[in-house]
């Protein structure tokens, strides 16, 4: 039986996940744009976010200036970022927001297609990227972003498992086990579900990797009705020797996206409820839900221990 959330989780005031107004991204249709299949470019970002939280925290930087990301699980889907200043790194929370706000855009317009974005910090240009469907060879798409073949020399692929998950304690540890579920009779509107797990990953993305998180709820309340929640379960007894995973933000991770992965996989929309266990210990609890109708602030609420 899937218990409640606790009584201790809520929403606090925190940054958006579109980042604040100093960031501005400013869209651009390739000619002859290619239209992007909507579900499969949601689980591309969700990948993204949930793949580079692990690799740094969120004020870090990518190993070089220039980016580029393609997905195992959908074949033909390119991410590439560069920043304007050669001497500069790309700092990860760009990234994230720009991919939060580029979302946002194609939600409102209506339409997803092959496009680019100059990218602005306090007015400045700071750099570019784009997001495309092989719409392009590589030195059109370079030309596009002003990157020269020599540096152009980084490729970065995101290896996704070929199960429901995409993050690898779910996937490769052996004393893990989940267990999910959806019930109920109302459906949430899709985008308002994958935006809610978008919004959340990068939240989950702020909080220090080391940290011990008691419990979360987090997505875009402003915007898409949806809240994603996760709170630590174990309860040892007296004579309990596990020493079950804490949850920290890569777990923490693992549970909000599966939101995303299952809703798609199975073509359900109602709420999830989702259980982890660790060497036969039951650790952690969450899923979706409605939005609270008292939810004042447009970022998360963490509780920590």
């Amino acid at each position: 039986m899937f218990s409640h959330p606790p009584g201790k989780l809520r929403l606090s005031s925190s940054s958006s996940p579109a980042g604040p107004e100093d960031f501005q991204i400013v869209p651009h249709i390739f000619p002859e744009p290619t239209f992007l299949q909507r579900d499969r470019l949601f689980l591309f970002v969700a990948n993204i976010i949930a793949i580079e939280l692990l690799q740094g925290d969120f004020n870090s930087n990518f190993s070089g200036r220039i980016v580029r990301i393609h997905e195992m699980r959908n074949p033909g889907l390119r991410f590439k970022a560069s920043i304007n200043v050669p001497e500069l790194r790309i700092p990860r929370r760009f990234i994230y927001w720009g991919l939060v706000r580029m979302m946002d855009r194609f939600i409102k317009a209506g339409s997803y297609e092959n496009s680019f974005y100059p990218m602005t910090w306090k007015g400045q240009y700071v750099g570019i990227f784009s997001i495309d469907f092989g719409g392009f060879e590589e030195h059109q798409l370079n030309e596009q972003l002003n990157i020269t073949a020599s540096d152009d020399a980084q490729v970065k692929v995101i290896q996704v498992p070929g199960t429901p998950t995409v993050n690898p304690i779910l996937t490769y540890d052996p004393w893990v086990t989940t267990k999910s579920e959806f019930y109920g009779s109302v459906e949430f509107n899709p985008i308002d579900l994958w935006m809610s797990v978008i919004g959340a990953l990068v939240q989950v993305a702020e909080l220090p990797d080391d940290r011990n998180i008691s419990s979360f709820g987090g997505g875009f309340p402003t915007r898409y009705k949806v809240l994603q929640t996760a709170w630590s379960a174990f309860s040892p007894g007296p004579w309990s020797t596990v020493t079950p995973l804490k949850m920290n933000r890569s777990l923490l991770s693992a549970v909000v996206v599966e939101s995303l992965i299952q809703s798609q996989l199975q073509n359900d929309f109602r709420q999830m409820r989702m259980r982890v266990w660790d060497q036969g210990q039951l650790v952690v609890e969450g899923g979706d839900f409605p939005l609270p109708t008292n939810a004042g602030g447009p970022g998360s609420g963490v509780d920590t221990a």
